[in-house]
């Protein structure tokens, strides 16, 4: 079974197509992140998802369960990190847990026990019995995530989860999330920003844009489908004053020269079979050649590319808040 499945999922806003025939299959245990600028839809499709917006047109199957016949369950077997931590402040950290606990019906027998291993595992002891208003923005994040994890749900929807945290906190977060969908087979669908954070959690990726989907899949397989646009990188000892023309005459693209600092970065359609010839012939032409380095398209420059040709992206005008 799916943990996510959506067919031709479409969201209208007026005139506005937000999210323009979604078309996503997500595994059991899987971390998937869906990665876009502002206004591309991402929060759009995850509240179609959650059932805070109802679709325009298509449809969508979560935990096996169609979103239009069965919110209620649902609901209750996912969790669901908002772009706002979504607490209350006048209670304190234990009273929005337990609060949240007795929402998603987890027996009173175990509400203790799991508030207890929940702010270990987030390092949230100091701030139990503190009102949540009180709190730092990166702290309420971390009772946001713990809030939505409290229940055990077999997938969570999280929305730019390390927004705010430091960097030692994010760690924790990234790790739990991890531990989480290894051990305990739990689906995670992860909103963001953060191009290092995906390509570190996700086992596949995908990026929206204007509501449609430009690519899906692995980093390692996004970054196959633009390997023609590896960057090879041949630094010399010395800078000879014919290096451009010798590039030139083996008609390779010099993407970049720099003289003071002896380098030239160039694109070679076929690196594998090419590069030793470059090699040589540069040896035979008396090139003081003393490093050669490939440099892989990276998740980020990928990602930018793939916005870049879908356009700029529209500004949101609180769309994603309607």
């Amino acid at each position: 079974m799916l943990a996510v499945e959506t067919n031709n999922l479409t969201k209208m806003f007026h005139k506005l197509k937000a999210v323009d025939e979604l078309n996503l299959e997500i595994k059991e245990a899987e971390i998937y992140s869906l990665l876009g600028p502002n206004g591309a839809g991402k929060t759009t499709s995850v509240r179609m998802l959650t059932g805070l917006l109802r679709p325009t047109m298509g449809g969508a199957r979560v935990l096996g369960l169609d979103i239009s016949e069965n919110l209620q369950e649902i609901r209750s077997r996912v969790g669901h990190l908002t772009e706002t931590p979504a607490l209350y402040e006048r209670l304190t950290v234990r009273q929005n847990l337990d609060f949240f606990a007795k929402l998603y019906k987890v027996p009173e027998t175990e509400i203790k026990p799991r508030i207890e291993e929940i702010v270990d595992l987030f390092e949230l002891p100091e701030k139990l019995d503190d009102p949540a208003g009180t709190l730092s923005k990166g702290m309420k994040q971390k009772v946001a995530i713990a809030r939505a994890m409290f229940h055990k749900p077999e997938l969570i929807f999280l929305d730019e989860p390390t927004a705010s945290l430091s960097p030692e906190s994010a760690k924790v977060v990234r790790e739990q999330i991890i531990k989480l969908a290894k051990k305990e087979k739990r689906t995670f669908f992860i909103c963001t920003h953060n191009l290092f954070e995906a390509e570190r959690l996700s086992s596949r990726v995908g990026i929206i844009n204007h509501g449609r989907l430009v690519a899906q899949g692995s980093p390692a397989e996004l970054r196959e489908m633009r390997k023609d646009e590896t960057i090879t990188i041949f630094r010399f000892s010395t800078w000879e004053s014919n290096t451009k023309e010798f590039f030139d005459d083996m008609k390779i693209e010099i993407v970049e020269q720099n003289q003071d600092k002896k380098y030239v970065s160039t694109i070679i359609k076929d690196i594998e079979k090419q590069t030793p010839n470059i090699i040589n012939s540069l040896a035979k032409s008396n090139f003081q050649l003393v490093e050669v380095k490939h440099e892989f398209p990276t998740l980020e420059r990928i990602y930018l590319e793939l916005v870049e040709m879908e356009g700029v992206p529209r500004e949101e005008n609180n769309m994603e808040e309607i």
